[in-house]
């Protein structure tokens, strides 16, 4: 095994520890120390393989960033239907259970003054998901099936931002049953769209 091959795999190594230990503590908890003892290395290692604890953060962060967008990107991607496309993003986008990971991308967002690098990755996955949305609309639009009340680009970008609202709640203690936060968010896009979608 190579010198570059082993760095790749115990950096990979530090950043599956970093995520476990923000899953099991919460991301404010999350430290060098923490991770060291998850990934059973010394403090000094974490910091030998990442220049800073920030930047492995960033790379924890990432790495659930991706997982959860090319969830969604499969999701929809299985739907031909552009209605029933749109309700699979909908139930992807607000899930029963708020999983470890996606809390993790939530409680980053506090970091963001600490840590700008941080902005871009979140940027991101607004932009691409309201590009999944915008796409599936313009297909719907272009087919007939959605009348679209306004241009796809805001509808999107309604349905991503009534999404992370809903996923937010739980996180700040509102709890509302997830089953009618979906068919809330899916109203607003039937209204939207001009078309039944359940």
């Amino acid at each position: 095994m190579t010198t570059t091959t082993r760095q790749a795999r115990r950096r990979e190594e530090l950043v599956s520890a970093t995520r476990k230990v923000a899953r099991e503590r919460g991301i404010a908890a999350t430290n060098v120390r923490a991770v060291a003892a998850e990934a059973e290395v010394s403090a000094g290692a974490v910091l030998y393989y990442f220049k800073t604890f920030d930047e492995l953060m960033f790379a924890a962060v990432e790495g659930v960033v991706e997982e959860f967008y090319e969830r969604r990107r499969t999701i929809a991607e299985r739907q031909e239907d552009p209605r029933q496309r749109i309700v699979a993003l909908v139930e992807a986008g607000v899930p029963d259970d708020i999983s470890d990971d996606l809390r993790i991308v939530y409680e980053s967002i506090p970091l963001l003054r600490e840590q700008p690098q941080l902005k871009p990755l979140h940027r991101s996955i607004v932009e691409r998901q309201v590009m999944l949305y915008r796409t599936t609309i313009e297909i719907g639009a272009g087919l007939g099936v959605f009348r679209l009340a306004s241009d796809g680009a805001t509808i999107a970008r309604n349905i991503v931002a009534l999404e992370d609202a809903y996923d937010l709640y739980p996180l700040i203690g509102v709890e509302l049953d997830r089953a009618q936060s979906r068919r809330n968010v899916l109203s607003y896009a039937e209204l939207a769209l001009g078309c039944e979608l359940g």
